[in-house]
């Protein structure tokens, strides 16, 4: 399963990124690996 998560910065740009897994809880837990200190996960969208 592929996901894409929208992250916002501390200076309150936003960017998406992209994860993979075997399941939505593989794939969260590895979206949420990829956030960037002083980001925040504000949106995840499956496909």
């Amino acid at each position: 399963m592929e996901i894409t998560g929208t992250i916002e910065a501390p200076d309150g740009s936003t960017d998406r990124i992209t994860a993979v897994g075997e399941t939505y809880e593989n794939a969260k837990k590895a979206l949420e690996d990829m956030v960037p200190e002083g980001s925040k996960l504000i949106v995840i969208r499956t496909f």
